[in-house]
């Protein structure tokens, strides 16, 4: 009996810490995806010898080409999950696999709806720059190394 109470007291303290353990997870599954789609649409780019936006808004991650600016095609879709959002903003990639237009520096960054990002809660966020190297910052809040 007095294991069963030590197990079930320390299963109550550690409660908090694995609900903010798996809001982290999701958030880091959302931000693969991000970084997966930013990889998939500079490969496009470049297979395609062709312009390729990455979009990003509220739940949905698009790949679009845009050979002709006038008549976008969709290429791909992908939704994020659990409650995730990801800030609206696109980015360009030109055939060579550099963003467009030259020189630019793109950023998608994540959150859970109706959370704060916090010390505990990691909001991740794509960064892609000029070259167009994407990398994926864990936490946002301090910035990629």
């Amino acid at each position: 009996m007095v294991g069963l109470t030590i197990a079930g007291l320390l299963a109550i303290t550690a409660m908090p810490h694995f609900a903010d353990y798996s809001q982290n997870v999701r958030l880091r599954e959302g931000g693969h995806l991000l970084l997966a789609e930013a990889m998939a649409a500079q490969s496009e780019a470049i297979k395609r010898n062709s312009r390729i936006r990455l979009s990003a808004s509220s739940s949905t991650v698009q790949l679009l080409d845009l050979a002709d600016l006038t008549q976008p095609v969709l290429v791909r879709e992908n939704s994020l999950s659990n409650g995730l959002t990801a800030a609206t903003a696109s980015i360009d990639f030109g055939s060579d696999g550099r963003t467009l237009p030259f020189g630019t520096v793109g950023a998608i960054d994540l959150s859970i709806t109706g959370m704060t990002c916090s010390s505990e809660l990691r909001c991740p966020g794509l960064r892609v720059d000029a070259g167009g190297t994407a990398r994926l910052c864990i936490d946002r809040r301090v910035g990629c190394p």
